[in-house]
């Protein structure tokens, strides 16, 4: 984890880090990820039966309310206790760097980052978010998390829960584009070309 901001949910400091949103559940969703779990759809949440069973991730100044405590307006991901959902990144592609934001901490929640070519790290409870404040899931409080993975490259990310629940939203970080990827390799394959041409003239 390298960097914690309050109450980010739309990622006004994804610039500064460096990423993009990836996938925010509503408009955004990134062609070369994929997203498998439970996706809570605003504004069915705040209606009954829905409105005794889940709790959004908080937003201050967001003017919409549940329980007293205003919470994000928009889809987002909501992990029930004892499931999971994956985060993957397709194409051969890898993340470098990840950010989200997460609801309520709670000492129950769990994200494994699983590694290219085997191996994983894992974050639970305080780890996640830097520990401050502990997790009690205080309805009150949402953090937007940031890693750097350090150079490490990133296949996949599991999203846990011993408990209900782990509510987050605006997945983003730093992927390689495949257009970018396709022009290196003519790049490549044109410099080769030319390396060849020059051999030929120099025979």
């Amino acid at each position: 984890m390298s960097d914690t901001v309050a109450n980010d949910l739309y990622g006004t400091t994804l610039g500064a880090h460096g990423m993009v949103m990836l996938d925010d559940f509503d408009g955004i969703d990134n062609a070369w990820t994929s997203y498998v779990g439970n996706i809570i759809e605003y504004p069915s949440e705040f209606e009954l039966p829905n409105a005794t069973t889940t709790a959004s991730p908080p937003y201050p100044g967001s003017g919409v309310q549940q329980g007293g405590i205003d919470v994000d307006p928009t889809n987002y991901a909501s992990v029930q206790g004892n499931t999971s959902a994956t985060y993957t990144i397709l194409g051969g592609n890898s993340l470098r760097a990840f950010s989200f934001y997460m609801g309520s901490p709670d000492s129950y929640n769990k994200v494994t980052f699983n590694l290219v070519g085997g191996g994983s790290e894992v974050f639970q409870g305080a780890d996640i978010w830097g520990g401050t404040p502990a997790g009690n899931g205080d309805r009150s409080v949402g953090y937007r998390v940031y890693y750097d993975f350090g150079g490490a490259q990133v296949s996949s990310i599991t999203f846990e829960s011993s408990q209900n629940a782990f509510e987050f939203d605006g997945l983003a970080g730093v992927v390689p584009e495949p257009g970018t990827w396709a022009l290196m390799i003519m790049g490549f394959g044109g410099a080769g070309a030319m390396l060849r041409s020059r051999r030929r003239l120099l025979v």
